[in-house]
């Protein structure tokens, strides 16, 4: 598994951090998308799928991988959605689609980009609008 995410991303010649994010964002949204069930996944995801459950073992996965690539990852629990979030900079922000929902930590003044694997055409940096209120509650999402 780490093996095709490695390849997918020198595929695509993905030499910064938002490409190497947004190419493995999208590897996990095609690996799980589609219509065969979880159990017929292989390379172990299948396993993955049934002991965290097919809602937080997308996000298991995309963070598992985007740490393999030296990012600064982990996951987020709103509502009853599971997200990872990686922490970008300011040059970073600048460049994400204008529906990006930023999660700013402001004690600690860091950006953090949501990714929730919904489907395989889920946008880079989208959550659900109950969520983004729910999370606006305890933290700045901008």
């Amino acid at each position: 598994m780490v093996l095709a995410a490695s390849r997918v991303v020198r595929a695509v010649d993905a030499r910064d951090r938002l490409s190497r994010i947004a190419a493995l964002f999208t590897f996990v949204s095609q690996l799980v998308a589609g219509e065969a069930p979880a159990a017929e996944l292989r390379d172990g995801v299948d396993v993955l799928v049934r002991v965290a459950g097919p809602e937080a073992a997308p996000a298991l996965l995309l963070a598992a991988l985007l740490k393999a690539a030296g990012e600064r990852a982990s996951l987020d629990y709103a509502r009853d959605l599971v997200f990872v979030k990686v922490e970008i900079g300011p040059a970073d922000a600048a460049r994400l689609p204008p529906h990006a929902a930023l999660i700013v930590a402001r004690r600690r003044a860091r950006l953090y980009l949501p990714l929730w694997v919904r489907h395989a055409r889920t946008p880079l940096g989208f959550l659900p609008q109950r969520t983004r209120e729910g999370l606006a509650k305890r933290r700045f999402i901008a």
